[in-house]
């Protein structure tokens, strides 16, 4: 007898925007479903940076999968002009993603959800006001699904929600160093050398993350950058195989349909173009589609203006800005770059950044700043930070 369960609520990914959505159901008591190809833990490429506002994300506490931390950043352009940006505030902490995603997707099991790993959806279906949805062993039926499977997933593809036209394209690798050594990498960024992106060190435990970030997907020898950096560095890669994955920024053109299938994290596309970030925005738009699912289950209508409106105030505007803003930076450097490093815009950066705000609201102190000063009505002191 094939087996048909029904949940109020069906997702279909366990990266961080799935298991944060089944994690904020299933603690409002709302009898929700996860589904994940893999088997958990696995393995996800990803640098593992979270920002100040992806670890404030969170209502539980995430430090023990804390790897490293820092209040520094090395920025250089072509490995040459270097800046060195500090003070006395947590800039990014980093995690490993196969352990933080196995932590988190345990997290809305010990919350109440179910879950099921290792377990590939093949067909979804809408009809009668419900899902139905094939796995390659079950079948389950729900009221709303949360599409959180990548920028491949098969809920964006079954439903067409959002188009797939805008991303790019990031390959890391990880290289062993000792703890002894691992003191003498900052966590940097290098823009200049890799055409409309930037070359990256993100440090761990005992070892750390090289990569290279485009934001042109066409780019051919992105590989090429990265082992090239990796030689110059000095450092031996763990292995020969580079690791890639997409970087998409399609969230900007997001559009909610009239029936309850929402898309979060990559799925939906919610990238950011000019750092290429993704975990907070994964965060983010996994509470907010739980909250807005929440409160239709309640009044038994699903409000897709409250959730288009939500995605659109807190995710999409800071997405549009960060992508027109990175239009200009990696089309005009080394004089964007220059501009970005100046005095002013730094020290605003690194404390907006330390204080967990969002991309429109650091821009939006950067651009009153650069209006006063245009128009000599203040002046810079105090600053707590150095280069």
């Amino acid at each position: 007898m094939i087996s048909m369960k029904k949940y109020d609520v069906v997702i279909i990914g366990a990266g961080p925007a799935g298991s944060y959505a089944a994690y904020m159901l299933a603690k409002s008591k709302i009898n929700v479903l996860v589904i994940d190809k893999y088997s958990f833990p696995r393995y996800k490429p990803c640098a593992g940076g979270l920002t100040a506002k992806a670890f404030n994300s969170f209502d539980f506490p995430i430090s023990k999968e804390v790897k490293y931390s820092t209040n520094s950043i090395v920025t250089s352009y072509k490995n040459q002009i270097f800046h060195n940006i500090s003070g006395n505030k947590t800039l990014v902490k980093m995690i490993e993603r196969k352990e933080f995603d196995d932590f988190l997707i345990k997290k809305a099991v010990d919350s109440g959800a179910t879950f099921l790993d290792g377990m590939k959806v093949t067909e979804i279906t809408w009809e009668n006001a419900e899902f139905s949805i094939k796995t390659d062993s079950e079948f389950f039926r729900c009221n709303y699904l949360i599409g959180a499977d990548g920028t491949n997933g098969i809920v964006n593809r079954t439903f067409n929600i959002v188009e797939r036209d805008l991303y790019g394209f990031a390959v890391e690798i990880n290289c062993p160093v000792s703890r002894d050594n691992i003191g003498k990498f900052n966590m940097t960024f290098d823009f200049g050398t890799v055409p409309n992106g930037y070359l990256w060190i993100f440090p761990k435990d005992e070892y750390v993350c090289v990569g290279a970030y485009t934001t042109n997907r066409k780019m051919k020898n992105i590989q090429k950058y990265l082992l090239d950096y990796i030689e110059k560095l000095g450092l031996v890669p763990e292995s020969e195989k580079l690791k890639g994955h997409i970087i998409p920024y399609y969230g900007i053109n997001y559009k909610q349909p009239d029936f309850p299938c929402v898309l979060v994290g990559d799925a939906a596309g919610f990238g950011e173009y000019w750092t290429g970030e993704g975990i907070y925005y994964a965060v983010k738009s996994g509470t907010i589609a739980a909250e807005v699912i929440s409160s239709s289950i309640k009044s038994g209508i699903f409000d897709r203006q409250a959730l288009q409106r939500r995605y659109q105030r807190e995710i999409i505007r800071g997405l549009k800005l960060a992508y027109y803003i990175g239009k200009f930076f990696y089309g005009n450097l080394p004089l964007s770059f220059n501009l970005v490093m100046s005095y002013l815009p730094v020290g605003i950066m690194y404390e907006s950044a330390s204080r967990g705000l969002t991309f429109d609201q650091s821009f939006s102190k950067i651009h009153v700043a650069l209006s006063s000063l245009i128009l000599n009505k203040s002046h810079i002191s105090n600053n707590k930070y150095h280069r």
